[in-house]
């Protein structure tokens, strides 16, 4: 059989984290997001996708 291939997701940040709850500006910090405009690339785990999914209201999601 074929490894699977290592998929990766592209974040963007398009809202501030100021005000926010702790637990998501932790999320943030997690996935490796630390200013506005800010795009990082993090690989598709459920992990990841659980954190995410918490602030998915902040994010600009694209799947690479």
């Amino acid at each position: 059989m074929a490894k699977a291939q290592n998929k990766t997701v592209s974040i963007k940040l398009v809202k501030s984290l100021n005000g926010r709850l702790a637990s998501h500006k932790a999320c943030a910090a997690g996935l490796g997001i630390r200013r506005m405009h800010q795009t990082v690339e993090v690989s598709d785990t459920p992990e990841n996708r659980g954190m995410i999914n918490k602030i998915h209201y902040m994010l600009s999601v694209e799947e690479v």
